[in-house]
């Protein structure tokens, strides 16, 4: 294929083609981005662009709601992929998405995979891939082609719960996400030792699922303002649940912090207006994609995979207070 097919099936002009593939700054982004992605895929190849190092892709689940926490983390998987000369193509997955299919009819030399749970179509295809992966917040051991990244939800839990309690709290309830997931697995276990770590008995009746939309923390608050269950602080498996959670718990009149303290995870920064600045336990989540990326061309370079931790930090705001 020339120059001037390209120019023809794209409705575009030769110029446009030629600055594109000769990564002129004279052309917006994603316009180089498509047409380049085109040229790859059917194999032309400009002096320029034979440089390219390979095909990535960013394999998502079928949530309708990408969380903007996720997102970033894509942004800037996208940002060192292609700094390093990778192409990288999004893709939303499906229930007749085949994984090794995929990646091999369209030349990936590996992926990473967001908002994957254990239902997701593609999880249990992931032991018999025949590619890199990388999995954020997931992880499945004893397969040499995926590696993991994510914060570290058991320790970041616990330090959650003793900070409560050196403020005096023992009666500590738990919203948490969707245990179909490894990080919501993690965060309730990490929230359960760091009850026994304080001796505090674990109390299923002021423990409460969600799947990390607001909505949830709307259905908790309810359901603990309808049961009367007795606490005086919840941590939180994510800042949006805890803000779902705190505005239905100031509608019925509680008061944060003097009525209840509150522990998010994630580390949003703009709170709900006209309310507390959220506690939570932040994650980086530029450096988690950044991360991501290392970690895949490791293995694509031969490495052996890992599970790597990106550092968290417990950032105190107005949404926590000493229990009398």
């Amino acid at each position: 294929m020339t120059l001037k097919d390209l120019a023809k099936e794209l409705n575009l002009s030769m110029a446009t083609i030629s600055k594109a593939l000769n990564d002129s700054s004279d052309i917006a982004a994603e316009t180089k981005k498509a047409i380049c992605e085109y040229a790859e895929s059917v194999g032309y190849h400009s002096r320029k662009s034979v440089t390219k190092r390979g095909r990535l892709a960013v394999l998502w689940g079928r949530n309708p709601h990408r969380s903007d926490q996720l997102s970033k983390i894509s942004k800037a998987f996208c940002a060192a992929a292609e700094a390093d000369r990778y192409i990288v193509t999004e893709l939303e997955t499906d229930d007749g998405f085949d994984l090794n299919e995929y990646l091999a009819n369209n030349r990936f030399f590996g992926a990473l995979l967001l908002d994957i749970n254990f239902f997701s179509p593609v999880y249990s295809q992931l032991k018999g891939t025949k590619f890199p992966l990388v999995l954020v917040d997931n992880y499945i051991g004893g397969q040499p082609l995926i590696s993991s990244v994510g914060s570290d939800n058991i320790h970041a839990v616990q330090e959650a719960v003793d900070y409560l309690v050196s403020l005096g709290h023992r009666d500590i309830a738990f919203l948490g996400g969707e245990l179909e997931s490894l990080v919501g697995s993690e965060r309730l276990a990490g929230y359960i030792l760091g009850l026994a770590k304080n001796s505090i008995q674990y109390r299923y009746d002021i423990t409460f699922f969600g799947d990390y939309s607001y909505e949830s923390g709307v259905r908790a608050a309810e359901y603990y303002l309808s049961n009367d269950k007795q606490f005086t602080a919840v941590v939180c498996a994510s800042d949006i649940m805890a803000q779902g959670l705190i505005a239905r718990m100031k509608e019925a009149g509680k008061k944060l912090p003097e009525d209840f303290s509150v522990i998010g995870y994630d580390g949003i920064e703009n709170p709900e207006p006209d309310s507390a600045a959220l506690t939570s336990i932040k994650q980086d989540f530029e450096t988690t994609g950044e991360t991501a990326y290392r970690m895949l061309d490791y293995l694509i370079k031969g490495h052996p995979a890992q599970r790597t931790f990106v550092n968290h930090s417990l950032i105190v705001r107005e949404s926590t207070a000493k229990h009398n």
